[in-house]
């Protein structure tokens, strides 16, 4: 028998082992495959990505103006009105640019001088260090001369040569197609955005996801007014380093306010990156080096301002994306598709992480990508548990606890653990040897932390038993809550765990309490729960009787029938309605006490 046993754990603990490897795995060729897919079908998948980020940006834009113009001209506004600015702007940069290059090319002599001056100042041990480069790659060339062969002069095909002149054409011929189809996408994308928001939806719903349109809407306005906002700072940046570079005589003072504009979009080195350009400009043609410094630290201090000041102002916590998750995506995303990745980078996974955050299935994504808390709370309590490390969770629920009191560490910290222990077990997530470490140093926390605090009294006391329902293991839910009212003064006590009907009823006689609490948890447990109160009910002290937890709340109405007083969702409400059952018995003594002295009165009379 005992053999038997042994196997059917080794079996379990083997078939748990399967699932989280499997768990590890999914996820891994999940993402080895779309990143194959992004980049074998990035001429497909790069436009649809431009389109559908502008059309969220976008969309609030097309949203008001529907009511005035309609739905087909609304759209038509908004993608003429993208097509003209951008127009404007790659025409701008091109003329600028040229000029620029053409002035920077007039200062050659003075860009001589400064390469002839650094490399006259540079130390000797750099020095020694370039020639000990010079002369090992000098020496490699030694020893493998290139052969060089006399190729054949052979003609060239007509074909080839017809291949050969439409090269440089190529690439205008592929952006301008790409542009084309970027503006029709963008206007299909506006113009059936409600249909396309339902479409959506009905596809997640014979995929078994749950997505409501509510969710899809809320989530498409954050990230639109998310990208808005800050298009608008960058648009001020950009206007003020312009206004500075123009107060510091650099030339073309609107182009570097449009490249700081442009650049700043690309997370932490488009600001450098703007700051460079005309640092270089200012580098070939002022004498000296202050100029060129001056734009390098104006331009610097100028984003430090919009990054510190301007977006938590404006943006608030915006979508609370991790300064990592937006470095780590803006070099995936430039590796797959060059510049225009880079540039699409935090605009999508700003789209991720909302997604992350609105559909349950894609919950992974608001983990990886969400930004750091800057308080411990249930996720590194649950973390440390996980590590099979109890000291840990311990100090971090007990640090919490003196910072913000036994109510919230309750409420904050160990419920939301617990609960998610629960759910992850049920798909399979976590062990259950996890899933009994995390439950029994909850238990011995429960008590830990409420003899810290000094319990008051009540007189006269009230007292309440906490009962579960028959077959329900879920008990530290209930006995949070019976320390919760111990702290405010009531004589509570818990009638332990895997309690019968009839021993609980036996409790009942014996303790006389003003109150019975019925915890439900389980929702295979509520049946169970019924019979309980029914039992309770016939006992002639005609206690009255409480229930409390999730099944509970979801079979209030057999409760209810069956002889419950109340159905309590929350602690809160548990505690509340203690509290005013005190009430409500001083206020009774109190009248009590006074009519008795003017009965007293009159009969000595």
């Amino acid at each position: 028998m005992a053999e038997s046993e042994k196997e059917t754990t080794e079996s379990y603990q083997e078939r748990d082992d399967e699932f989280a490897l499997l768990w590890v795995a999914v996820p891994v060729c999940a993402l080895i495959v779309s990143t194959a897919a992004f980049y074998f079908a990035s001429p497909v998948l790069l436009p649809l990505a431009i389109a559908s980020i502008m059309s969220v940006v976008f969309s609030g834009v097309a949203s008001r103006l529907e009511p005035y113009c309609g739905r087909f001209i609304s759209a038509a506004i908004v993608v003429l009105l993208v097509i003209g600015f951008i127009a404007a702007l790659g025409y701008f940069l091109t003329i600028q640019l040229t000029g620029v290059a053409d002035q920077v090319s007039e200062y050659s002599d003075n860009i001589g001088n400064k390469i002839a001056a650094l490399e006259k100042n540079t130390p000797p041990w750099l020095q020694h260090v370039k020639e000990a480069v010079t002369d090992v790659q000098r020496r490699v060339e030694s020893a493998n001369p290139a052969p060089r062969k006399l190729q054949p002069v052979m003609a060239m095909p007509a074909a080839s040569t017809l291949s050969s002149s439409l090269k440089p054409v190529a690439p205008i011929v592929d952006a301008i197609v790409n542009t084309l189809l970027i503006i029709v996408l963008l206007f299909f994308l506006l113009y059936s955005r409600k249909d396309l928001r339902d479409r959506f939806v009905r596809l997640a719903a014979r995929a078994r996801i749950p997505v409501a349109a509510q969710a899809l809407e809320t989530a498409s306005d954050t990230v639109g007014r998310y990208l808005f906002l800050f298009s608008l700072i960058n648009l001020v940046y950009g206007i003020a380093t312009g206004m500075l570079a123009w107060y510091l005589g650099l030339p073309d003072p609107a182009l570097w306010g449009m490249v700081a504009f442009l650049l700043r979009f690309i997370p932490y080195v488009g600001a450098v990156s703007s700051a460079f350009l005309p640092a270089l400009v200012a580098f070939a043609m002022f004498p000296g080096w202050s100029k060129a410094l001056e734009i390098l630290g104006g331009f610097i201090l100028l984003d430090q301002v919009a990054a510190q000041i301007a977006e938590p102002f404006i943006i608030g916590h915006g979508i609370d994306v991790s300064p990592v998750a937006l470095l780590v995506s803006a070099m995936y995303w430039s590796w797959l598709w060059g510049i225009p990745g880079l540039l699409l980078s935090t605009p999508m996974t700003a789209c991720l992480k909302v997604a992350g955050d609105y559909i349950p299935a894609l919950g992974f994504l608001s983990i990886l990508l969400g930004a750091d808390r800057a308080l411990d709370d249930y996720h590194d309590f649950y973390r440390a548990l996980l590590e099979l490390n109890p000291e840990g969770a311990r100090q971090i629920a007990t640090r919490y606890c003196d910072e913000n009191g036994l109510d919230r560490t309750y409420g904050d910290v160990i419920a939301p653990a617990l609960q998610l222990a629960r759910q992850e077990r049920a798909e399979n997530h976590i062990s259950e040897e996890n899933e009994r470490l995390i439950f029994d140093t909850t238990h011995h926390l429960i008590g830990e932390l409420a003899n810290r605090f000094a319990n008051a009294r009540i007189s006269p006391s009230v007292r309440v038993l906490g009962a579960m329902a028959p077959g329900d293991g879920h008990f530290l839910s209930l006995l949070m809550l019976l320390e919760m009212l111990r702290k405010d003064g009531v004589v509570a006590s818990f009638s332990g765990e895997n309690k019968s009907p009839a021993e609980i009823c036996d409790l009942v006689k014996r303790f006389t309490p003003d109150f019975v609490f019925v915890s439900c948890v389980a929702e295979e447990c509520a049946p169970a729960a019924v019979e309980l109160v029914k039992a309770i009910r016939a006992i002639p002290t005609r206690v009255p009787i409480v229930a409390t937890g999730p099944a509970a709340s979801e079979h209030s109405e057999e409760l209810i029938e069956a002889g419950s007083s109340q159905i309590c969702a929350s602690s809160n409400e548990a505690r509340r309605a203690v509290r005013s059952f005190i009430l409500q018995r001083a206020k009774s003594r109190n009248r009590f006490a006074t009519i008795l002295p003017r009965s007293y009165a009159r009969g000595n009379g």
